[in-house]
């Protein structure tokens, strides 16, 4: 059965109704958002350099954000068996997934542009961060699916999501620590696209500085890919 472009349609309109209603979910986006008002408005008498607190507060987002909702969600139909309701309806388990990574690349973009402009961000480079963090959270957000997918319910996908997330965040935020976390980050999805909106805003994207982050993204990319279709053709969304 081929894909179609109109059952995708349907499932985004069903899963962003969905996500909205989920409690976890809600919090998971506004949480990095509070954190921008917060350091940005309530702590401004504290000295913090603006490239650390950008770091920080998109690294949040980018972890919480795009990795827990396709989790949890995958995960909470699985334990609903909604696909067998929707197979009634010659849906795929791949027009499903993919419903789901598009609905999360949706509300990462919207918390991602609110986060860029409390922080005062010039909006000359936003057009180029939204493309930089769109294409850079591709393997956060399907490694998120792939979680969902290996998850039995809501609550394993919890269980598996927050190793997940700690271990693309922490390096991200104490890269500057020593020289060992800064090689680890530099390797991981998180840091590659916080280092890249980093050199943007500085105004030097288009240097030599940008090319070794944006291969490890497209690295990324192809991993996250093959561990999802791994998972999917072993697991699929309804066993």
């Amino acid at each position: 059965m081929g894909i179609s472009a109109r059952k995708i349609q349907i499932l985004f309109k069903k899963d962003f109704k969905d996500i909205l209603k989920n409690i976890s979910i809600s919090i998971s986006m506004i949480i990095p958002l509070f954190f921008a008002v917060l350091y940005k408005y309530l702590f401004s008498d504290i000295p913090m350099p603006r490239a650390y607190l950008l770091m920080l507060v998109l690294a949040l987002n980018l972890t919480m954000t795009a990795v827990m909702i396709p989790a949890t969600s995958i995960a909470e139909e699985r334990e609903k068996n909604t696909l067998r309701t929707l197979a009634l309806s010659n849906v795929s388990g791949f027009e499903f997934c993919m419903a789901k990574m598009l609905v999360t690349s949706f509300f990462l973009l919207v918390t991602n542009i609110i986060i860029f402009l409390l922080m005062g961000e010039a909006v000359k480079y936003l057009p180029a961060f939204i493309v930089i963090t769109l294409i850079g959270a591709v393997p956060l957000i399907v490694l998120g699916a792939a979680v969902g997918l290996a998850a039995r319910d809501q609550m394993t996908a919890g269980v598996y999501e927050i190793p997940l997330m700690l271990v693309f965040l922490f390096p991200t935020i104490f890269s500057d620590m020593n020289s060992v976390a800064e090689k680890i980050a530099d390797l991981t999805p998180c840091n590659t696209v916080v280092e890249m909106v980093l050199i943007l805003t500085d105004g030097n994207f288009l240097s030599k500085e940008t090319l070794f982050p944006a291969v490890v993204t497209l690295a990324w990319i192809v991993v996250a890919i093959g561990i999802f279709i791994w998972l999917f053709r072993r697991k699929g969304v309804d066993n």
